[in-house]
């Protein structure tokens, strides 16, 4: 893929970056929260904070196929906004509740079910959005301008969000977050009438997921695609929400630089979706792909066997550049890999597939971090071999080395 000259920068339309800022606010919000949450639960211990986070993956992974195939019959737009006034309201009910009765297991147990749900519809008309907005050209920049926009956001986010929990706990977090939703609700209404409405799908409900599935997992790149992505879920995406915080607790370290710590990593994502934004992707992106998750896995080593906080944080922004790099390269070829018609049902198979790592692998890793013997380095150290061996494995599928964007 060459790098895009001036005229391809014109064609991504204006309605995209309209829709870009809503979901950067929005992403802010989201990243105070998720922060919140895992810092709440962590203080009743690795296992508990696990169960919690599993209890927000389980309703989200069980009905993500509906939520998806709801997306592609009534339209991204519509059921994304009815899903952020959802949040809202969740959110902002947060703030009395708390200040009520405080952040007990059960507040958090009933917090993560319900915005699990809201997550199943949420999920897959969001990662749609960007396919929707811009031509097929343009999707790796624009998911590119969207990691930027979204890192300038995290690497203050998380820090406030750190703050902010230091503050007032999950009551300003929940009062913050409804502030962002408030936004991206504004600019859902005002896009309401720049996007075609979708056509309307000739089969049912069922029939309609039945052939979302058929879609994705019969094609070999998609397919291929999705087992990489999964694997990379199970390992890459609990590190934010669940071991961070747990690493900054075996370190001592309060909420704020654990805030940092998770700024860190966005810090280096940002970096690689810097350069593809500016210059586009990297040939052969299922090569790039497998190499950043090598490079992660340096970063995880980093993280289990470095003690002072400087070359802890250099070890989170290398980790990040390694998942930049991944998904950088990877979610492009993804969405690029089916039609337009297609897109939430795809998004909701992917976040599916995702929340089951999830499922599986946040009370394996919480209850690993608790074990003698092992602790939250030894959970790190075991993610970096394993993340490794992934990206060794992708490097010999030829599906993966030869696919291209376009």
């Amino acid at each position: 893929m060459t790098p895009p000259t001036e005229p391809d920068t014109q064609r991504i339309p204006v309605r995209y970056w309209i829709w870009l800022f809503g979901a950067a606010v929005s992403l802010l919000g989201d990243l105070t929260m998720t922060f919140a949450i895992g810092w709440s639960a962590s203080q009743h211990g690795g296992r508990t904070a696990g169960l919690i986070l599993l209890l927000a993956a389980a309703p989200r992974a069980a009905l993500l196929l509906v939520g998806g195939a709801i997306g592609d019959r009534y339209g991204a737009p519509r059921v994304l906004l009815l899903s952020c006034i959802a949040m809202f309201l969740v959110t902002l009910a947060l703030v009395p509740a708390t200040l009520a009765a405080g952040e007990p297991i059960w507040l958090l147990v009933i917090l993560a079910l319900v915005v699990g749900v809201i997550d199943a519809f949420f999920l897959p008309s969001s990662r749609s959005m960007p396919r929707l907005l811009v031509p097929p050209q343009q999707v790796p920049r624009a998911l590119a301008s969207f990691q930027v926009t979204g890192v300038v956001f995290a690497v203050t986010g998380t820090a406030v969000g750190g703050v902010l929990v230091s503050w007032a706990g999950l009551t300003a977090a929940g009062g913050f977050d409804a502030l962002t939703f408030g936004v991206m609700i504004v600019v859902l209404i005002l896009l309401r009438k720049t996007i075609a409405p979708p056509g309307r799908m000739p089969s049912g409900m069922f029939r309609s997921i039945l052939t979302g599935i058929q879609v994705v997992f019969g094609r070999p790149l998609t397919r291929a695609l999705l087992i990489t992505m999964t694997v990379a879920a199970g390992l890459l995406m609990p590190l934010d929400a669940l071991l961070f915080p747990l690493l900054a607790r075996s370190h001592g370290w309060n909420a704020a630089t654990a805030g940092l710590l998770v700024a860190s990593r966005s810090l280096g994502v940002g970096v690689i979706a810097l350069r593809i934004l500016m210059r586009g992707a990297f040939p052969r992106p299922g090569i790039f792909a497998a190499l950043g998750l090598l490079v992660a896995a340096v970063g995880l080593l980093g993280l289990s066997v470095l003690d002072p906080l400087p070359l802890t944080f250099a070890a989170g922004v290398l980790s990040g550049i390694g998942v930049g790099t991944f998904t950088g390269h990877v979610l492009p070829l993804l969405m690029n890999s089916v039609e337009r018609e297609f897109q939430s049902r795809l998004q909701s198979i992917v976040v599916l597939a995702q929340s089951l790592a999830l499922v599986v692998m946040n009370p394996v890793l919480g209850g690993l971090a608790d074990m003698h013997g092992v602790g939250i380095t030894g959970v790190c150290l075991g993610i970096s071999i394993a993340a490794a061996l992934t990206g060794v494995v992708v490097l010999t599928r030829p599906v993966l080395r030869s696919a291209t964007v376009v």
